[in-house]
C-alpha cells in the first residue's frame, strides 16, 4: 500500500464509514446501502493522514481481506454489516436551521426555483456549516452556502427524514425557506478605447474599403489648426500654373517680334 499504511487500517476506516457513521463523513447510502466509490474515496482523502489513498488502495483492501466485509457493485460499494441506525427515520421534525451548499453556477437557478436534487436522488442537508461545506466542496471548490429555515419549512408542509446524527433529507426546499449571499452582478465588458488614426504621409490617404475603385474617396476629418492635403486639387493648380507660364512666354515672344518690326519701319 505504500507510505507505511497497512491495508487492514484502511479496511477498518472503510468499515466505520460504510457500516456505522456515513453521515459523519457527509455520505448518504442509497436504499440498498450503497454509496458511490468515488464519493467514498473523496471522504477518505479529506481525512488527515489519508490523503494518499487512491482507488487502487481500496481494491487492495478488497483483495487482501480474508472475509468479505464489503460488497462492490459497478461503481458503488457498501459494508456487509451495517448498523440499523443507517435506515432513515421518516417524518422527523428538523432543527430550526440546517445548511446546504450549491455550485456557484447553479445558485441563480436555485434562487428562482428552490433547492432541488442535482445529480443525486434527494436533497441532503447538514446540521453544521462545516459539514455542508465539506460536502459542497466535492462538487465546487468554492460552493455557495445556504441557510435553511428548516423548522418553518416543516411547519409549512415540507417533509424531512433523518440519516444518522448529522444529515437530514428532503425532496425540495421551496423559495422563501432559505437564505444565501446576494447574487453576483453581471460583469459588463468595459468599452474598448477608440484607436487614434495612424499618421500618414502628406498626400497619402488611409486605405479602406471606401477607397477601392467604384467607391467614394475617404475624406479625412479636419481638426482645428490643421489642413487637409488634396492631391487632385494640387495637380490641377500645378497644371494651371504651367499653362500661365507658357502663356506668358508666348506673349513675351510676340511683343519682341512687334518691337523689331517697328524698328525696321523707322
Amino acid at each position: 500500500m505504500g507510505r507505511g499504511k497497512d491495508p487492514k487500517q484502511l479496511g477498518k476506516l472503510m468499515s466505520y464509514i460504510l457500516g456505522r457513521r456515513p453521515d459523519e463523513f457527509g455520505l448518504v447510502p442509497d436504499d440498498q446501502g450503497f454509496v458511490r466509490l468515488k464519493e467514498l474515496l473523496k471522504a477518505i482523502t479529506e481525512e488527515p493522514r489519508w490523503g494518499y489513498v487512491r482507488k487502487s488502495h481500496i481494491h487492495e483492501v478488497l483483495m487482501t481481506s480474508s472475509e468479505e466485509p464489503f460488497v462492490l457493485k459497478d461503481d458503488k460499494i457498501k459494508a456487509t454489516c451495517q448498523d440499523d441506525a443507517l435506515n432513515p427515520e421518516e417524518g422527523i421534525a428538523p432543527p430550526k436551521l440546517l445548511y446546504h451548499c450549491v455550485r456557484r453556477r447553479a445558485y441563480p437557478v436555485v434562487c428562482q426555483h428552490g433547492i432541488i436534487p442535482l445529480g443525486q436522488a434527494r436533497v441532503f442537508l447538514a446540521t453544521t456549516q462545516e459539514l455542508a461545506q465539506r460536502m459542497g466542496k466535492r462538487r465546487d471548490p468554492a460552493p455557495v452556502l445556504l441557510t435553511i429555515q428548516a423548522q418553518r419549512a416543516f411547519e409549512a408542509g415540507v417533509k424531512f427524514s433523518k440519516q444518522g446524527e448529522f444529515i437530514y433529507i428532503t425532496d425540495h426546499v421551496p423559495v422563501g425557506y432559505f437564505t444565501g449571499p446576494p447574487l453576483p452582478k453581471e460583469k459588463r465588458e468595459a468599452p474598448k478605447p477608440k484607436k487614434e488614426p495612424v499618421a500618414h504621409r502628406a498626400g497619402v490617404l488611409p486605405y479602406s474599403s471606401a477607397s477601392r475603385p467604384g467607391s467614394r474617396p475617404v475624406i479625412p476629418e479636419e481638426r482645428p489648426g490643421s489642413f487637409t492635403f488634396d492631391m487632385e486639387r494640387s495637380r490641377t493648380l500645378q497644371q494651371q500654373r504651367l499653362r500661365r507660364k507658357g502663356l506668358k512666354k508666348e506673349i513675351a515672344w510676340k511683343k519682341d517680334v512687334r518691337r523689331l518690326r517697328r524698328k525696321r519701319e523707322r
